[in-house]
């Protein structure tokens, strides 16, 4: 692993440092303990070698505990191509370097099971996206756009829970930015499910442990016990007995509901469970599609159920997607590496101090209309921008809802344009030509049209 050389430079001196032209008269240090910060300025992190090359441009850049947004003010005002920050590589306040670095308590509560979270993943992306998506057909990519990923990723990196509930705190503190897209599932409604990702579960027992469940008397995992006990069929043999049962239960689960639903999330969990029976794996997480129009994260407690019961429930395409997002936790955590974000936590705390509704459209970003934040040290989450004119709306309304045009309801459009075009012109042609307007009304007409467009010009 690559060590990193600290030296501190001062606010005139960053803009020269970040491009590689440093002008600090002292010699760097081993341990950014040993820094001793003079004035307002950075702590720079270098490669050891990196000099060797006749190329110093900084890895770390570690922001002082004081006038930090004096520091971004004068950056952005007087150096203006060092703003943001991120540009140049990863961006962590001292705070948040000694709480990783320094880490005191191991993870024992989400860290349990690293290898469950790729599911819970798979479903916030179901839940997120459109309701026709499939497991097969979701682009991967949406994987970092989830808050799930967010907190795996701190989880498995990291193995704090310190760190790992920071994150969380910070994710719902965004999901009320007004700048950024709203999305269909809550921090609020996820955190009982994160906090089972840890339960205890017999491996080797997969599926038929699964069905225990259903007795009322498990209330470690399910609280009171899933009511689904009373539908036999989701337990039978036959697969067309499970569906009946399943969409018997599926319409009492939907009248017995009547919108209130507890905030355990037993009720989500409960319909889940219910479609993962049908296939005794992941095959039929379409039957899902009908009931998670009101709550989408009926597709994240279905992801839970999938991660527990493990490998041997998963059917071709859930393997390959889960997988996949699987590899992009695996990556340990390292201060030499270069964070792909946008900006980090710090400076989007002083942007979001500005109260500017173009600060973040103005941003250089990887994607036009997406941010990249780091929320933590090596978690990186995505978040879709509004336009400038939807985030005024927002402002005066407690609920904006941008519903594009689909292309059914634009060709409707375009053949009722092109029907009326066809009867203006029938109707033309039945005019007859020896019936015409008189003289002495067309004059008028022209003269007013004439004086009419006479005052536009002018």
């Amino acid at each position: 692993m690559t060590e990193l050389n600290f030296v501190f430079s001062s606010r005139d001196d960053l803009p020269d440092a970040l491009f590689s032209m440093p002008n600090s008269s002292h010699p760097p240090k081993h341990s950014i303990e040993a820094v001793e910060p003079e004035g307002l300025g950075a702590i720079l992190g270098y490669p050891q070698k990196a000099s060797e090359d006749g190329y110093s441009s900084p890895y770390l850049i570690v922001l002082p505990t004081v006038k930090l947004y004096e520091l971004f003010a004068w950056l952005k005002t007087y150096a203006a191509e060092t703003f943001p920050l991120s540009q140049f590589g990863r961006v962590v306040s001292r705070a948040d370097f000694d709480s990783v670095k320094k880490i005191a308590n191991p993870g024992k509560h989400f860290w349990q099971r690293p290898d469950r979270w790729p599911s819970v993943v798979l479903g916030e992306m179901l839940a997120q996206s459109d309701k026709d998506s499939s497991v097969s057909s979701i682009p991967l990519s949406r994987a970092t756009a989830t808050y799930s990923f967010s907190v795996a990723r701190a989880s498995v990196a990291h193995k704090s829970d310190f760190v790992t509930q920071e994150c969380i705190n910070r994710l719902e503190s965004l999901s009320s930015d007004r700048r950024f897209v709203d999305r269909s599932i809550h921090v609020k409604s996820l955190l009982p499910l994160w906090s089972r990702v840890g339960t205890a579960w017999d491996d080797n027992a997969g599926a038929e442990q699964l069905l225990k469940t259903c007795h009322p008397e498990n209330k470690d995992l399910f609280g009171n016990g899933p009511s689904i006990a009373e539908y036999k069929g989701l337990l039978s043999d036959s697969a067309e007995n499970r569906v009946v049962a399943y969409r018997n239960f599926a319409k009492d689960w939907t009248a017995r509901l009547t919108g209130a639903r507890g905030q355990d999330g037993q009720a989500e969990l409960e319909i889940a469970l219910a479609a993962f029976l049908v296939g005794r794996g992941t095959s039929h997480s379409f039957l899902l599609k009908d009931v998670v129009r009101n709550d989408p994260s009926i597709y994240v407690w279905f992801g839970l159920i999938a991660a527990l019961c493990g490998p041997t429930s998963w059917d071709p395409a859930w393997a390959r997607a889960v997988k996949s997002i699987e590899k992009s936790l695996k990556s340990s955590f390292s201060w030499e590496e270069i964070s792909p974000c946008d900006i980090s936590w710090a400076e989007y705390r002083w942007l979001d101090s500005l109260e500017n509704e173009r600060t973040f459209q103005e941003l250089p970003k990887l994607l036009p209309k997406v941010l990249s934040m780091e929320i933590v040290p090596g978690v990186v989450c995505q978040f879709r921008l509004k336009s400038a004119g939807v985030v005024r709306d927002a402002e005066n309304s407690d609920a904006i809802v941008e519903t594009p045009a689909s292309t059914a309801d634009i060709d409707m459009l375009y053949k009722f344009v092109n029907d009326f075009i066809k009867i203006a012109d029938k109707r033309k042609l039945n005019i007859s030509d020896t019936t015409p307007l008189p003289s002495d009304d067309i004059a008028p007409r022209n003269k007013r049209a004439g004086s009419r467009g006479g005052r536009k010009q002018s």
